[in-house]
């Protein structure tokens, strides 16, 4: 009986070939039908595992948007045009607004300025473990306008902050929450049947360690410019934050990744070798 020679008989773990035991092993022919169990369990299970895994994202709802901001001109002509309905725990700011400016007016005065902003902190559940925190989420606008004026422009912005722990820092004094990572409208002429909008998915990450508690800052904003004319911004006119899904909006999505499985993705495209 020959025996295939191996470059190296280490490669097989082994010293030397057990001979004798191969030499016996039963023809193909014998005990036809006979199957073997016992391989342990298949890879199946893990895959499914992690591709449900990559699959999940967790939703968090973010709380009823808070007004801050309330910059309008000064006198009657400013005052309370720039209106907002109540804001609910959907991640949205709903705004309406019905300008006149007449053409009596002091000419060195400028055109009439709003602007105003709303804020909602989400507070995620605590780290298990020391890793990373991937977030995602989607910034929508629309301004429905109507108008007839020398000047009219429209604009909405989102700024954003995130901190891996509530506990030592504000997510309102994270670093580049000052630039809103989105200005979804910017000038949007008050124009008979103007109907504009925009969307923008943005996706990040943190590290995190065991125990900590992230937090999330909006602050969506709404900016008017006008002179000389008429404006309305009608009913139907908002942004709000969603997920990255069609799918009702108030929620961000989140999920933690093991410092010790990112540690394995990192390697998984480096060969094994014989040592």
């Amino acid at each position: 009986m020959t025996i295939a020679t191996v470059s190296n008989a280490r490669d097989l773990a082994l010293d030397v070939l057990p001979v004798d035991l191969i030499d016996d092993l039963p023809n193909a022919a014998d005990e036809a039908g006979a199957s073997r169990a016992g391989f342990g369990d298949s890879f199946d299970r893990i895959q499914a595992g992690i591709q449900g895994w990559l699959r999940h994202w967790e939703p968090q709802r973010l709380p009823a948007f808070t007004p801050v901001r309330d910059v309008q001109p000064s006198g009657s002509r400013g005052r309370s045009a720039l209106q907002a309905a109540p804001t609910q725990p959907d991640g949205a700011v709903r705004v309406t607004a019905a300008l006149y400016d007449g053409p009596q007016h002091d000419s060195d005065r400028g055109p009439l300025a709003w602007s105003r902003n709303w804020a909602s902190v989400a507070v995620l559940p605590p780290a298990r473990e020391a890793g990373r925190l991937f977030y995602r989420f989607r910034v929508s606008s629309r301004l429905v306008l109507d108008g007839r004026a020398a000047l009219s422009l429209a604009s909405t912005s989102v700024n954003f902050g995130v901190v891996a722990d509530a506990a030592k820092a504000s997510p309102f004094e994270a670093p580049g929450f000052a630039t809103p990572i989105a200005r979804p409208l910017v000038g949007v002429q008050c124009r008979e049947d103007q109907d504009a909008s925009a969307s923008q998915v943005f996706e990040g990450s943190i590290a995190v360690r065991q125990g900590d508690t992230p937090a999330m800052a909006f602050v969506i904003g709404t900016d008017l410019l006008f002179e000389d004319g008429w404006v309305r911004v009608h009913e139907g006119s908002s942004t709000w934050i969603g997920p990255v899904e069609p799918g009702a909006s108030g929620t961000v999505e989140f999920r933690y990744a093991p410092a010790a499985m990112l540690r394995l993705l990192g390697r998984l495209d480096e060969p094994h070798r014989v040592a």
